[in-house]
């Protein structure tokens, strides 16, 4: 969350824990990854908004198909690449 004069900004970031110790954070994404930028995540109850509902993830073990809200009126779906988050998130320091 980022506060702005105009209210706050809801983001999502990155991060990847340790499979075996899940408290133990390996890596943290220095950038947000996915934020507000259709109107429909704009404009609504409260705008400026993308939340996490949940997600999928194909059979072919890498397309993620997260559900997200947007603007507290809308329910949409994002896809992406498993392998290209943990990608980026190795050049994360």
């Amino acid at each position: 969350v980022r506060h702005t004069p105009s209210g706050s900004l809801y983001r999502l970031g990155a991060a990847l824990f340790d499979l075996d110790d899940p408290a133990r954070l390996v890596r943290r994404g220095n950038e947000w990854i996915f934020g507000p930028e259709k109107e429909y995540e704009r404009v609504g109850d409260v705008g400026y908004v993308v939340f996490p509902c949940g997600y999928t993830i194909e059979e072919d073990g890498d397309t993620l198909r997260l559900y997200y809200g947007g603007a507290d009126t809308s329910v949409a779906l994002a896809t992406g690449s498993i392998r290209e988050i943990l990608d980026w998130l190795s050049t994360q320091v």
